[in-house]
């Protein structure tokens, strides 16, 4: 229990887990090189607009599948989703860090 508490600590007081998305450079996020700049940027610019999890789950699953999409014609395989912390799931990090409900 308290080498949890410590991990939750540690991601918390990263610069990155400030800026969730932590890939707020546009370039650090799984499946960003088969995005374009524009395409980065307007991606990072959504995640953070959200103010619901329904909002963030309807439009991850949406952008999970056009990632899919877009590996399966360029013949690549995705990274697999960092599971350690909420399943790999974004909206479930932004919901437990308060930045939506």
């Amino acid at each position: 229990m308290k080498r949890a508490i410590a991990l939750l600590f540690v991601i918390m007081a990263s610069p990155a887990a400030h800026a969730f998305p932590s890939y707020a450079s546009g370039d650090g996020f799984r499946g960003a090189e088969l995005m374009t700049p524009e395409e980065r940027q307007a991606h990072v610019a959504r995640m953070q607009s959200f103010h619901t999890f329904d909002e963030c789950e309807t439009y991850t699953a949406a952008h999970e599948a056009e990632l899919q999409k877009r590996a399966a014609e360029r013949h690549v395989t995705l990274p697999p989703k960092n599971t350690v912390l909420f399943d790999g799931d974004p909206c479930k990090v932004m919901r437990f860090m308060g930045r939506i409900k």
